[in-house]
């Protein structure tokens, strides 16, 4: 089984609402911190850039290993029996001895496959409020820059098939088990159908249906676990089937946060949102030793043409005259 898979065409809308569903206890609403530069620059081409995970600068991510075939095997067990039990008849999930060799090659071939796989992602960094000042302090250029609040839409989810996740923090080896999330989703579908046999319910297993939502799982829980060292970044995050800029930000802008304006790209930014994204809302923070902590008022702008600002000055100067 491996990462998430790009559907064809056909089938992206299909998926929209399950995806959707996967992604109910995650927020809409995010934050992308920019620099003033990558701030211009997203703002130009109109685009989200989904990295992949050998750009970013944490040394350990989306690096892990995958659990024992035993452990594997444990998981799928364990899961099944539950669902069973909760039934009142017996279930379970073993290999037959003679089958095991053939087996465990299998399971590692897959296991490989994924880890390589899983660098070939696009992630989409984002946090879940704009007031986070170290943040501001380091993806923002030390308040240079700005932050984008940015919204997911159902639409925007199927269309580009991304899947929003949250980061988990843990100061313990990763080790990747592939059938717990298998368990997760049995468990979804016995809660879902409570009058299947374990029969139909292991049959909807082997669905491509199914079998989407496991590799696409997967995929975000094993690229989507930092060091607790990271967590004062609460990150949300976004995966694409591959890494690349996507043509999305006019879809998903919704107000754009800044703290200063003594840098180049302030202006520029300021005359491309009026320009490009006239829908957007400009927002100015400030933060305080006093309370409250945080001022967030909406900013208004206007662009003066240049001959209405000199026919102003040469008001301004026979006034002056007179």
């Amino acid at each position: 089984m491996t990462p998430i898979e790009a559907q064809e065409p056909g089938k992206a809308d299909d998926m929209e609402s399950k995806l959707s569903e996967d992604a109910k206890d995650l927020k809409r609403i995010s934050f992308k911190y920019r620099s003033g530069p990558a701030a211009l620059r997203s703002l130009t081409d109109g685009s989200a850039y989904f990295a992949s995970p050998s750009e970013f600068n944490d040394c350990l991510e989306a690096k892990f290993d995958h659990s024992s075939m035993a452990d594997y095997i444990a998981s799928m067990d364990r899961s099944i029996r539950d669902v069973a039990e909760q039934r009142d008849i017996t279930g379970g999930y073993t290999v037959p001895a003679e089958s095991l060799a053939a087996y465990e090659e299998e399971h590692a071939q897959e296991s490989e496959s994924f880890l390589k796989a899983t660098q070939g992602v696009g992630i989409y960094s984002t946090a879940g409020s704009p007031y986070n000042q170290p943040m501001w302090a380091y993806y923002s250029d030390n308040s240079k820059g700005f932050c984008f609040e940015v919204e997911w839409t159902d639409e925007v989810l199927g269309q580009y098939q991304l899947m929003p996740t949250g980061v988990l923090y843990s100061s313990v080896a990763r080790v990747h088990n592939r059938a717990d999330i298998f368990g997760k989703l049995l468990r979804e579908e016995a809660e879902l159908h409570p009058d299947w046999s374990m029969d139909r319910l292991l049959e909807e297993t082997r669905s491509d249906f199914f079998l989407f939502r496991f590799n696409a799982l997967n995929t975000c829980r094993a690229v989507s676990i930092k060091h607790s060292d990271w967590a004062h970044e609460k990150e949300v995050r976004l995966i694409a089937p591959r890494s690349g800029p996507l043509p999305i930000l006019k879809q998903i802008l919704r107000r754009v946060y800044f703290m200063r304006t003594d840098f180049p790209e302030f202006v520029q930014v300021l005359t491309k949102l009026h320009q490009d994204y006239p829908d957007v809302e400009l927002m100015q923070l400030a933060f305080q030793h006093t309370e409250s902590y945080v001022d967030a008022k909406q900013v208004l702008v206007k662009l003066i043409p240049v001959s209405e600002m000199l026919a102003r000055e040469g008001r301004n100067t026979e006034t002056t005259e007179d």
